[in-house]
Parts: C-alpha cells; structure tokens; sequence
C-alpha cells in the first residue's frame, strides 16, 4: 500500500484495526500519481501480478480483486469499467460545441491489473519521456499494448466531489 508521507502511521493503525494481516507493507508516495505507483512496484516483487487502485474509489470489494488478477494472469493488462451512456457534449466554456459518438468509449474505473514486468516498462518509458496520464492503462496502451476490460460494478464510484460522498454513503 501506498501513502502520503504525513499519513504513514494513520493507515498501518487503520489497517491493524481492520485485521489485514496479508500486505508486504506501507510505502511513501511521490508528488504525483506516477511517482506513488513507482513507490509501490519497487516494494514488490520481481514477477507477478498487481493491482493499482485508487483511495477515492472505496466501494471497490474482494471479489473484483478476484477477477482481476484471474485475468491479469492470463491476459497481462485489465482494468475494470462500463460503456458510457450518457450524451456527452464538447464545449467550450458554457457554449456547447458538438456532440461526441459515444459508441466504442468506456469509462474505466480502478482496481486495474498489470503483469509487474509490463507495468514496470511502461512507468520507465512514460518516465524517460515525460509523459503524464491519467491512470496506468494509458501508460501500457502506449507501449502499444491493448489492456482488456472487465464490465465493472457502476457503484464503484469516484470520490470526487461533495454530491459523490452523498451517493457513496446512500450506498454504504
């Protein structure tokens, strides 16, 4: 698991409170989302499956993690989402410019899934060209390599704004 610095014994006492006993440890972060990514991977071992997961989606349950990894195993790159079914719309401030063809997009969530050696090469590729992305699929899709997705549960929600952490806790 990977932490913010400042919030390092909050989460070991957090995790010893909740029982989890089956976790190599708990690691610094960096100044971005890659950087902690990278913290984790060098805290791993050499070979094997891991999933990267985002604190602001804590709906996430055992099962997904499963599922994942059973893929993972076999496919090497997955992560979880749904097909987008809202009319999305391109703006530009408050004018609406034009509709987007929402046919063929997915909107992705976490826990994604990589093979730690495929992980490890995208991170050191995005990092030589300083690339910036959002989220570790993108990363392996530059590689040239097609992550595979899992219809994901639509109440793995974000926690991005003050109207999710309503929803989020009407769900919990």
């Amino acid at each position: 698991m990977v932490a913010p610095a400042r919030r390092l014994s909050m989460v070991r006492r957090m995790l010893r409170s909740h029982g989890v006993r089956k976790l190599l440890g708990v690691v610094t972060g960096g100044e971005t989302r890659a950087d902690s990514v990278d913290a984790g991977l060098a805290a791993l071992p050499a070979s094997g499956c891991v999933a990267v997961h985002d604190a602001a989606r804590p709906l996430v349950h055992a099962g997904m993690l499963t599922k994942g990894l059973r893929a993972c195993r076999e496919r090497g790159a997955v992560t979880y989402g749904y097909p987008v079914t809202d009319s999305l719309k391109r703006v530009r401030g408050k004018e609406v410019l034009s509709s987007v063809d929402r046919n063929g997009l997915l909107a992705v969530q976490t826990p994604q899934f990589f093979s730690l050696e495929l992980l490890r090469r995208a991170h050191a590729t995005a990092r030589h060209a300083r690339r910036l992305v959002t989220d570790d699929c993108e990363l392996v899709e530059r590689l040239g390599i097609h992550p595979v997705w899992i219809r994901g549960p639509r109440t793995n929600l974000k926690l991005t704004t003050p109207d999710d952490l309503s929803v989020i806790q009407a769900l919990l």
